[in-house]
């Protein structure tokens, strides 16, 4: 597992650094950060890219820089701030991907880095024996194990 949470610690710091300079860009230059036209947010709710900026810079910079932190220091409840940040790209992307009506190289690396950031969260929650581990532990053994109704 400390393989696993160098590679989650390395996601972090990549993610957050990334998200940290686009959130900015969009933050100074709602109405083409980084040469994207405003055309691209046709159809969505958004007439710049000021509040996708914010969330971006909020949410998945610092987020993910404040998980870095955390895992390095070896935070007990670390399995569900990875879990929610993964899955929180995970959905951010599928929206961006349905707003904007095209797909690209990058949504696709980042939508699986997210699964992979959500699924490592879930692994440590599992090895923790934190919830939803106890649950799921029980919902398998109910489904799977044979039941001694019945023999005698």
């Amino acid at each position: 597992m400390k393989y696993v949470k160098v590679l989650l610690f390395v996601l972090h710091v990549v993610i957050g650094v990334g998200a940290l300079g686009g959130g900015y860009a969009c933050i100074v230059e709602p109405m083409a950060p980084l040469g994207a036209p405003l055309s691209m947010l046709e159809g969505s709710p958004f007439g710049s890219f000021f509040i996708p900026g914010v969330v971006l810079f909020g949410l998945f910079g610092i987020g993910n820089i404040v998980g870095a932190v955390l895992l390095a220091r070896r935070f007990k409840w670390h399995g569900y701030i990875a879990g929610v940040l993964g899955g929180g790209m995970v959905l951010w992307i599928v929206i961006q991907v349905l707003i904007i009506k095209t797909i690209a190289f990058l949504h696709i690396l980042f939508f699986f880095i997210g699964i992979v950031e959500a699924s490592i969260g879930f692994a440590m929650l599992l090895q923790a024996n934190m919830f939803p581990a106890p649950l799921l532990r029980r919902i398998v053994s109910r489904l799977f194990v044979p039941s001694q109704a019945g023999r005698g």
